[in-house]
């Protein structure tokens, strides 16, 4: 078992000292059950709510209902109070009014599904089917449409209810005050949605927000790693290993360290996960282990079934704590852009910028396996995470081996390596990026043999490559930005 002595952290000093009483408050007997359940709820309550296409319409659908309950047969102090919402008709003019309201809004919708419907197909055709993801829970999906679903409820159940209103006085009708003022929101909502919608589709617009996403989750998972421990190797796997296995297919989509090290610390024990966010498992394959101690070895017979409901599984790959998957994105719409069909090769670069300051962002991140430390400073849970290296390979591998016959993309990807290896803190990542570099080169020299632009790229990769020594990296040749 790997110990974190005193002599190896002085910069953990206080931050262990003031985290120990926090962990050994969780290590109680039946704290960690609790921890990881509360997470997992909370966590599969709050990726419903997020994917669901089906939570905003239901909520819009009520709203309109308790609108259409309401407004129709007011009180008369309640007509007083909404003022001009209050036009004064009978209620055979009232649900001509509404009438006229419900069919626009069904007229607006059905522009509004049909654009949507061509985008969603315009962006996995042209850019990668991954993206529909970015535009299902885009703000133009997830808003405006939920708005036309309260205007058409609401005009169905009043138009139902003043039916049954006898008489034909003329009196205040709120409910024809509102439906004009529903049908306004519904007039901005198309507007809003077409002018969003143009914009996505920009493909400057679309590859930056898939880098700005990226980096945000980045961001977030660097903030787990405050309390880490100075990465250690792990101790060899022993004898009493105990397997951890998957509970079902799927992706791993998260993993609480923080409840894996509470429940490590209560019962003894040392957990190592070997898979990774993203990875895809099967059910009942061995994604990791336990090590306990001599002391512990009955009791932690029964550990792994209850140390795998702190990694959660999905049917999918999730942008919420997958770096790589905005990296695969981004890779995507490159090489999508470079394929005969569309050969767009300025759509690539533009995905290589948005890479390059991904990249020499995650830079300046912490990266690469985690290692989480109890409260005497004994590594406990070793968890698996992709390096810097592992990142820039992703980034350039796919795209070097289609793009290489491009000399602005070519230019493009050597700059990129030369920028991450000037920002890369490990000599493992450094060096990553010096070989990435002459594989870049060699595919380029393959696919563009006794061609003029070779001889621009190899003097350009060697200005790169001095660059990562430490002189400046080099501005792109002329009309190759």
């Amino acid at each position: 078992m790997a110990t974190l002595g005193e002599g190896t952290q002085p910069w953990r000093g206080r931050q262990m000292a003031g985290t120990g009483a926090l962990l050994h408050a969780q290590a109680r007997p039946g704290g960690a059950p609790k921890r990881t359940k509360r997470w997992h709820e909370t966590r599969r309550l709050r990726d419903w709510s997020l994917r669901s296409n089906w939570l905003l319409p239901t909520l819009a659908a009520l709203l309109g209902v308790v609108l259409g309950v309401v407004l129709v047969d007011p009180s008369a102090d309640s007509v007083w109070a909404l003022g001009g919402l209050a036009w004064r008709g009978t209620p055979r003019e009232t649900r001509t009014v509404l009438s006229t309201v419900l069919g626009t809004a069904i007229t607006s919708l059905s522009i509004i599904l049909s654009l949507s419907m061509l985008v969603a197909q315009n962006l996995g055709a042209q850019y990668s089917p991954r993206l529909l993801r970015i535009y299902q829970r885009d703000a133009g999906i997830r808003i405006v449409i939920p708005v036309f679903i309260t205007t058409c409820v609401y005009c169905v159940v009043a138009i139902q209810r003043f039916g049954l209103i006898p008489g034909v006085q003329e009196q205040p009708r709120p409910a024809a005050g509102m439906a004009v003022l529903l049908l306004v929101a519904c007039g901005a909502a198309l507007v809003f949605q077409v002018l969003h919608t143009l914009q996505l589709l920009r493909v400057e617009n679309l590859v930056r927000k898939v880098a700005g996403i990226t980096m945000a989750v980045a961001r977030r998972l660097d903030q787990r790693r405050q309390t880490d421990a100075p990465p250690v190797a792990p101790p060899p796997r022993s004898p009493h290993a105990l397997p951890l296995r998957a509970p079902a297919d799927g992706f791993v989509v998260d993993v609480d360290g923080a409840a894996l090290l509470a429940r490590a610390e209560a019962r003894r024990l040392v957990v190592h996960v070997n898979v990774a966010i993203g990875e895809p498992v099967l059910r009942g394959t061995p994604i990791g282990w336990v090590e306990p101690e001599r002391t512990g070895l009955h009791r932690a017979a029964r550990e792994p079934e209850s140390l795998v409901s702190a990694i959660a599984l999905d049917r999918w790959r999730d942008q919420d704590a997958d770096v790589a998957l905005g990296v695969r994105q981004l890779v995507d719409i490159a090489i999508k852009a470079l394929s005969p069909g569309i050969n767009d090769p300025y759509t690539a670069v533009e995905a290589l910028d948005q890479l390059t300051f991904v990249l020499c962002g995650l830079a300046h991140l912490r990266l690469g396996p985690r290692v989480l430390a109890d409260g005497d400073g004994r590594a406990r849970v070793f968890l698996r995470a992709p390096e810097l290296r592992d990142y820039l390979d992703l980034a350039t591998e796919q795209i070097t081996r289609y793009g290489a016959g491009e000399p602005v993309v070519v230019l493009r990807l050597l700059r990129l390596v030369g920028a991450v290896g000037q920002s890369a803190r490990e000599p493992e990542d450094r060096q990553a990026a010096h070989a990435t570099l002459q594989r870049i080169l060699a595919e380029a020299e393959r696919a563009r043999r006794d061609s003029p632009p070779l001889g621009l790229q190899q003097r350009y990769a060697r200005e790169v490559e001095r660059a990562m020594e430490g002189a400046p990296l080099p501005p792109l040749p002329a009309l190759e930005f």
